[in-house]
């Protein structure tokens, strides 16, 4: 018995597109908020609500984070962050020690944004949140969540955690 084996054809797989807004039509198009109306009596840094409940800050030197219900985060982990001086955006009980106490009370409504020691957080119509200082970022959609992560070899986008 004779087979003729076909080769196949596919495109070779390339980069995913970047998930992250482009800052610059964020400070184009969405309403700015300042910072001040954020700011909590006896924390520092910016505290705001997402829509979706998630407790969010800008502290000392532009470092930024989240703690509630990470969409795609595996259970118990309920922390992102940067904090300056890391390499890159983690979760998890890394980010939950050095997270700073404080409770949002002001919520930051979809389309708009503010901006704090050079690191901005910015609410998309659909609800989804943006929080970028530089390279170091994470986007929080319904779904999942993308942030920049680094190991030895490459700084990348993983999503959902289970993709780094």
């Amino acid at each position: 018995m004779f087979s003729t084996v076909v080769p196949g054809y596919a495109e070779p797989a390339g980069d995913a597109p970047d998930p992250f807004p482009e800052l610059m039509h964020v400070l184009a198009w969405y309403d700015r908020f300042e910072p001040d109306r954020f700011f909590l009596a006896d924390r520092p840094g910016v505290w705001f609500l997402s829509p979706t409940g998630l407790n969010c800050g800008i502290w000392d030197k532009g470092s930024f984070g989240c703690t509630g219900n990470i969409p795609g985060a595996p259970p118990g982990s309920n922390h992102i962050a940067w904090f300056n001086g890391n390499r890159s955006v983690h979760h998890g009980w890394t980010a939950a020690i050095q997270f700073p106490p404080g409770q949002a009370h002001v919520t930051l409504p979809p389309r708009s944004y503010v901006t704090y020691n050079s690191t901005t957080c910015a609410i998309r119509p659909d609800s989804s949140l943006y929080c970028g200082r530089g390279e170091f970022k994470f986007l929080m959609t319904a779904t999942g969540t993308w942030f920049k992560a680094y190991d030895e070899r490459s700084t990348r986008v993983c999503l959902s955690y289970g993709s780094c």
